[in-house]
């Protein structure tokens, strides 16, 4: 795929990177956020204004203004961490694994987007089946979102294989899975749009014997409509883990890191803090990564070999 960064940058003179302590009057640096979407615009849009108050209060080590990078692909990110042309990255814990394997970006710090610290992947299926375990999905089809999604795919995948459930993948609807595996496919190789309201509809249907996604998508009526939601029930869900994390750039200077790190923690005890807060997709605020994160996180990436078996 030809690499489509999408770049908003309002007053930067020079991105040449010079240590902050030796940083002259007539330099100026640029805090650079990478994040991946399809949605250029509107990232651009939600992330600009707290991105831009945090360069400023980092002035005295020569930042003037923050530039939002949007990539299509894990890869493209990836790429820009290693080449250095991305300071921090938000992204939930699959792709957090991703680029702290690939790019050597550590998490850092939680992000309690939309004002939640942590969520879990819940397994959904209609009422008539009666499900009450995941070995009753041996020799039944899954639906996951996409093959990116955190929630809606790595979470529910990893979950299976942990209880010792073998799977295997489906190329259309018509096919059938071996009795003792759990058939799966991706409802964006299937739909022009993938989102919650057509997977929960294809459940209530029964075009598809469950669907594994957010528990905020369960608990949100705009996703999971009420009355798709009387016709359905959950039977299984994943660990809770951070809504969503931070992480930071090896390459950045570590004075850098440590002031943006303090910044980012203190946002929530400011009014314009809050309001930059709010704007950024309704972040409640950030907080470090507690022993209990840190084991979680441990746990998701010693699975990850396993899951990266069925890629």
């Amino acid at each position: 795929m030809k690499k489509t960064t999408v770049a908003f940058l309002l007053a930067c003179s020079s991105l040449i990177w010079t240590p902050p302590t030796f940083a002259s009057n007539s330099e100026t640096l640029t805090l650079n956020y990478g994040v991946i979407s399809s949605k250029a615009k509107k990232r651009i849009k939600d992330s600009y204004p707290l991105f831009s108050y945090v360069a400023k209060q980092l002035n005295h080590l020569g930042y003037t203004d923050a530039k939002i990078n949007v990539y299509p692909t894990i890869d493209e990110l990836v790429s820009a961490l290693q080449q250095g042309e991305v300071d921090i990255v938000s992204s939930t814990i699959y792709p957090a694994l991703i680029v702290k394997r690939r790019a050597q970006a550590e998490p850092f710090l939680v992000r309690w987007k939309k004002g939640e610290e942590s969520y879990n992947s819940v397994f959904v299926t209609h009422k008539k089946n009666e499900y009450n375990d995941l070995s009753q999905l041996q020799g039944k089809v899954i639906g996951f979102e996409d093959r990116a999604s955190t929630s809606g795919y790595f979470l529910p995948m990893v979950t299976l294989l942990s209880h010792g459930l073998e799977v295997q993948q489906l190329t259309s609807l018509q096919s059938k899975p071996d009795a003792d595996k759990v058939g799966y496919f991706f409802f964006d190789d299937m739909l022009r749009e993938t989102n919650e309201v057509n997977m929960t509809m294809w459940t209530a249907k029964g075009m598809v014997d469950a669907i594994a996604y957010s528990s905020s998508n369960w608990n949100n009526p705009k996703d999971t409509p009420a009355a798709l939601k009387q016709q359905l029930h959950t039977f299984a869900h994943t660990n809770d883990y951070p809504r969503s994390i931070m992480s930071i750039s090896h390459l950045l200077d570590p004075v850098v890191a440590t002031q943006l790190k303090a910044i980012l923690l203190e946002l929530d005890q400011s009014p314009i803090g809050l309001e930059v807060l709010e704007s950024y997709q309704e972040t409640k605020k950030f907080s470090v990564l507690n022993n209990q994160a840190n084991d979680l996180l441990y746990e998701a990436e010693q699975l990850l070999t396993k899951f990266d078996a069925h890629q």
